[in-house]
């Protein structure tokens, strides 16, 4: 048998002191019960080499046996070397894995420099989670808001904060009213930024309050605002809200005198009646109605009323026309113009000075051409002498006081007028021919009487 060589008895005397240096620290109790896994690489002849980036430091399993001749580790921990080494210099992390359904995953990391992931092998900060959390118990700290509004990627910076806080409403200054509790919780949002404010929200028993203040100010200084809530919000369906009163409070709102259905407003109903919306209508007002600016019409107006009061009332301080109608314009009753003008029964237009017209249009029927007609009694001019002395007017002609009393209709004096006019065209006629008749008689008996003069001077 050949004998043994030097550097293999040296390598053999190194694996048992370091099996035994193994197996001394390897104790599970005394007064410093420690576990250690050590990792070398292999040797360079004389001694272990030292441990390189990247090497598995050691690895605690958990196993099963799961059927015969098979085993299942279900759970694991592990160390890697991450960084460079060299003596007494080691970076490693620890990762945390499970088994579900034959195989390991990797569930959760600590970082050479502290950083916790969970659902990720590459934390960000100090607890990274990918997922969602869930904490039962309380949470001490402060939230940290990213200051990256203009873009999407994931958070780095820890500029801005926000706030989570029990406080008393006395000592911020929050308005209360009898029997609250002082007691409320605080949000306090700081989102950085030279334009951009700060925002405090306090919880209290009776609402949400706010206030802010200049980015980075001093002291809070600002007036707290109450924020409305359905219990300050009360209004009756399809009526629009106004603010109360400041005796109400003011921060409160209640119903006014518009509705609106979506697609018709209806003003002013008269209550506590329910507001009728007539889809005809856009806009309907229960009510008077006054306009002390200009009004615009680009289509009809039509004004109705049922009793004789006025229907449309428009007045204004200058010279200009108070009302321009561009299109046709329907009065349903009668209309008066001017001051002193009055409505008179039977009458349409009421007009309290001149008028100004190119052309009036008056429709009268029957027109007088029935003076024409072969069986129209046309009266004798001693008729007529005698009825205008006794009546000192025409006759079918109204007299000066019935002028007075009721006022000159057009209409029908022009109707007198041609009635008249026709007549007297007739009585001419008359008169012509009568006249006609006597000078043929006239011319004749002046031809017999020169016939017999002529024949006495024979």
């Amino acid at each position: 048998m050949k004998k043994l060589r030097v550097p293999f008895l040296l390598m053999l005397v190194w694996s048992l002191v370091f099996a035994f240096q193994q197996n001394a620290l390897a104790q599970a109790g005394g007064t410093k019960p420690e576990l250690v896994m050590y990792r070398h690489n292999g040797s360079n002849g004389t001694s272990p080499l030292p441990v390189v980036q990247g090497n598995l430091l050691g690895t605690l399993k958990w196993t099963g046996l799961t059927a015969i001749g098979n085993n299942q580790t279900g759970a694991s921990i592990k160390s890697i070397a991450t960084g460079p080494v060299s003596a007494g210099i080691m970076s490693s992390n620890m990762i945390f894995s499970t088994q579900n359904t034959g195989a390991l995953y990797d569930r959760m990391i600590i970082t050479e420099n502290g950083l916790v992931g969970i659902g990720t092998m590459n934390p960000q900060f100090h607890l990274h989670v990918v997922g969602n959390t869930h904490t039962t118990g309380d949470f001490f700290g402060r939230i940290h808001m990213d200051n990256n509004a203009d873009t999407d990627d994931a958070p780095n910076t820890y500029i801005d904060e926000a706030y989570f806080e029990r406080k008393r409403r006395s000592v911020l200054g929050v308005p209360a009213g009898a029997g609250l509790s002082d007691f409320g919780g605080a949000l306090t949002l700081s989102p950085g930024g030279l334009n951009a404010y700060d925002h405090q929200l306090f919880f209290g028993q009776d609402g949400i309050y706010n206030r802010r203040e200049a980015n980075a100010a001093a002291a809070w200084s600002g007036a707290w605002e109450k924020l409305l809530s359905s219990a300050d919000i009360k209004g009756t369906p399809n009526r629009i809200a106004r603010f109360l009163p400041p005796d109400n409070p003011s921060s409160k709102l209640g119903d006014s005198q518009l509705f609106d259905n979506g697609t018709n407003v209806v003003v002013g109903p008269p209550l506590p009646a329910a507001p009728v919306f007539d889809p005809a209508d856009r806009f309907t007002v229960n009510g008077a109605t006054r306009l002390n600016g200009n009004t615009r019409l680009t289509n009809n107006l039509t004004v109705d009323a049922a009793t004789t009061t006025n229907s449309l009332s428009v007045t204004t301080a200058t010279s200009t026309g108070s009302l321009d109608v561009s299109g046709q314009a329907n009065f349903g009753q009668s209309v008066k113009i001017g001051p002193g003008a009055t409505f008179a029964s039977g009458y349409s237009l009421s007009v309290a000075g001149g008028i100004m017209t190119n052309e009036v249009n008056v429709q009268v029927q029957p027109w007088p051409d029935y003076v024409f007609a072969g069986d129209y009694p046309l009266q004798p001019l001693t008729e007529v002498e005698q009825f205008i002395r006794e009546n000192n007017h025409l006759p079918n002609v109204v007299s000066a006081q019935e002028v007075t009393e009721r006022g000159l209709n057009l209409g029908e004096m022009q109707k007198a007028q041609m009635e008249k006019i026709e007549e007297l065209f007739l009585h001419l006629i008359a008169l012509e021919k009568r006249v006609s008749a006597l000078e043929a008689q006239n011319k004749q008996l002046e031809q017999e009487n020169a016939a017999l003069n002529a024949a006495a001077k024979h």
